[in-house]
């Protein structure tokens, strides 16, 4: 099974999904999510983080849009090596860098080495609760910069919410995923 690059430098590419209960965001989501993001000028030469990167399509698609640079946290081994054969085809590899590492865990690392992202993409795993987690884990960590974003994909009735100060800017429902759009507050 496979996923294609939908816009950008890298459009057409076809992307491999890794097995082992990865979910890989469909092309209308991501399309709807990275759309939302392009048109409030936020990826433009952003640093971005793809939390749970599984093949990486999200961020992927960020740097093929104009993204400046994006960092891939993933647990997983046999993920992390299909999300590096996805950068080499998409040739953005260049741009990336991968860290594989439980979320939290990588986050504390990330922080530790002084990177200040301008917007974070999260699709956690569904039911189990990670959708608000991810948004502590993001506030505490201290990685998102100042005017930083943060976008969550997650099913329906695990809306996270507003923390330190990020605030919900933007939901938008996709049958059973919804997006949820989170900012600083007084930033963009």
């Amino acid at each position: 099974m496979g996923v294609r690059v939908i816009a950008g430098r890298a459009r057409g590419r076809r992307l491999r999904v890794p097995g082992g209960g990865t979910r890989p965001t469909s092309g209308l989501v991501r399309g709807a999510l990275l759309n939302m993001l392009e048109h409030r000028g936020w990826l433009d030469d952003a640093l971005v983080i793809d939390l749970f990167a599984g093949s990486g399509a999200l961020g992927i698609e960020a740097l093929s849009r104009g993204a400046g640079r994006a960092v891939f946290v993933e647990a997983s081994a046999a993920a992390a090596r299909v999300l590096g054969e996805n950068l080499a085809t998409s040739g953005l590899g260049a741009r990336a860098e991968i860290v594989r590492a439980p979320v939290p865990r990588a986050l504390s690392a990330l922080a530790a080495r002084g990177v200040v992202a301008d917007g974070v993409l999260a699709d956690p795993p569904y039911g189990a609760g990670w959708a608000a987690r991810t948004v502590t884990a993001v506030v505490a960590s201290g990685v998102l910069g100042p005017g930083g974003w943060l976008a969550v994909e997650h099913e329906v009735g695990e809306e996270p919410a507003a923390a330190g100060d990020l605030v919900v800017v933007q939901r938008r429902r996709h049958g059973r995923t919804v997006l949820t759009l989170l900012a600083r507050e007084g930033g963009r």
